[in-house]
C-alpha cells in the first residue's frame, strides 16, 4: 500500500472516518458522526486522511487550542464542540481522534499518518508551539508512538474511559513541543 497519500481530510470522507471510527474504538468511547462533522466544519486545517483514491485508510482529527498550564480537563470530553475550543490561532494542536484501518496495522503507516498529519498542520500555522493528546494507558503501541514521537505524560482526566470491569479508566495526558515537529510531512 504504498500509495496512499497523506490530504486533508473533505467532508466526502466522512462515512469512510465513521468505518474506521467504528474499527478502532470500543462503542462506549466511539464519538458521533456529529461531532466529527463539526470537526471538518470547524477546523478542516485539522483532519487528514491516508486515502488510496477516494478509499480512506486512516484518519487523525485535531483541534488548535490556546495553550493552557496545567492542560485544561474539561476541554477533553468526548464529543464536544470543536467551535466552543477550536482557535484558528491556536497555540497547542489537540490530536482528538486517531484510526488507522486493521489491515494497515504493524506496517508503520499509523506512524506516518501521525507525524505527517502534525508536521503539515505545523508548516500551514507557524504559531503552533505544541502538541497535546489523550491516550487509554493499556493502548501500548499508541503510546509507544507517542513516546517516539517525543511526547511525555504530564497528567490524567479521571474516570475517562469505560471498562469491562465498571471502573473507568484515566486517560494518560501526552504533550510535546511543536519545535520536535518535522516542518515537512513524512
Amino acid at each position: 500500500m504504498e500509495h496512499l497519500q497523506l490530504r486533508q481530510a473533505v467532508a466526502s470522507d466522512l462515512a469512510d472516518i465513521m468505518r474506521l471510527e467504528r474499527a478502532g474504538f470500543a462503542p462506549a468511547i466511539q464519538e458521533t458522526e456529529a461531532t466529527f462533522a463539526e470537526r471538518l466544519a470547524a477546523g478542516g486545517d485539522g483532519c487528514w486522511v491516508l486515502a488510496d483514491g477516494e478509499r480512506v485508510f486512516g484518519y487523525l482529527c485535531a483541534e488548535f487550542w490556546r495553550f493552557e498550564e496545567p492542560a485544561p480537563l474539561a476541554r477533553f470530553a468526548r464529543d464536544h464542540r470543536a467551535q466552543d475550543t477550536h482557535r484558528a490561532d491556536g497555540e497547542e494542536i489537540y490530536v482528538s481522534s486517531m484510526v488507522v484501518d486493521p489491515v494497515l496495522r504493524g506496517t508503520g503507516w499509523g506512524r506516518r499518518l501521525f507525524n505527517g498529519a502534525l508536521a503539515a498542520m505545523r508548516e500551514r500555522h507557524h504559531q503552533l508551539r505544541s502538541a497535546i493528546l489523550i491516550v487509554h494507558p493499556e493502548w501500548h503501541g499508541a503510546r509507544h508512538i507517542y513516546r517516539s514521537a517525543g511526547f511525555t505524560e504530564i497528567g490524567e482526566v479521571p474516570a475517562y474511559f469505560a471498562a469491562p470491569d465498571g471502573i473507568p479508566r484515566a486517560a494518560i495526558i501526552m504533550r510535546r513541543a511543536c519545535s520536535a515537529i518535522a516542518t515537512s510531512p513524512t
